[in-house]
């Protein structure tokens, strides 16, 4: 992490910023595309990305000296370099394993009603619902081998995923932008009204 002192009026604070994706979670790599498509100037997007890769609000941000502000944003090159993908169909965050449910042929009326949802609240930028979509689909193994069943509590793993480092959980991120035609046209038959999504294959690309 890159340490940077910012005056406020009520004296100095330190803050942090990353300097690889291995210090990147889940929930900082969905925050860079909350503003996608926005018509913004150079300066503008340098900003809300320090702000979305620290968590820190623009307006502190804007009291940071403009030379460690232009220092700080070279050293946030990396996020144009590609991340490692892992070939493996699991997740391990705390010594717990999850892995990845992808029997579409099989959701439940309470999967199809959850995914549908989060569908609608994304508005075409499924990173928004991002971390909602990892509770649904990464689950424990049972003692039998099978995969646990969808149950509302899952939700609550969010924060989890929230906080997870981007490294080890972005090979799944590949699994939704691959399969979401699949789920768009399984729950499209069942329900009279259907999602606007927009197609966010070129915005994942971006992430390279």
């Amino acid at each position: 992490m890159v340490k940077v002192n910012i005056e406020l009026e009520e004296g100095i604070k330190t803050y942090e910023f990353p300097e690889s994706w291995d210090e990147v979670n889940v929930e900082q790599f969905c925050n860079l595309y909350k503003f996608n498509g926005d018509e913004i100037n150079e300066l503008e997007a340098s900003i809300r990305l320090l702000s979305a890769l620290s968590g820190i609000e623009r307006n502190i941000l804007d009291m940071m000296d403009i030379d460690d502000f232009k220092k700080l944003i070279e050293n946030l090159k990396f996020i144009s370099k590609e991340l490692n993908k892992v070939d493996v169909d699991y997740v391990e965050l705390d010594g717990e394993k999850y892995y990845l449910y992808t029997d579409f042929n099989r959701l439940t009326t309470g999967e199809v009603i959850s995914i549908e949802t989060l569908m609608e609240n994304a508005k075409g930028n499924i990173y928004i619902v991002m971390p909602e979509l990892l509770c649904l689909f990464l689950r424990k193994k049972k003692e039998d081998g099978t995969l646990e069943r969808f149950n509302t509590n899952m939700m609550e793993r969010k924060l989890i995923f929230m906080k997870a480092p981007i490294t080890q959980i972005y090979h799944v991120f590949e699994f939704f932008f691959l399969w979401k035609r699949h789920i768009h046209k399984l729950y499209e038959g069942l329900y009279k009204r259907t999602p606007n999504l927009k197609d966010v294959d070129s915005k994942f690309k971006k992430s390279s």
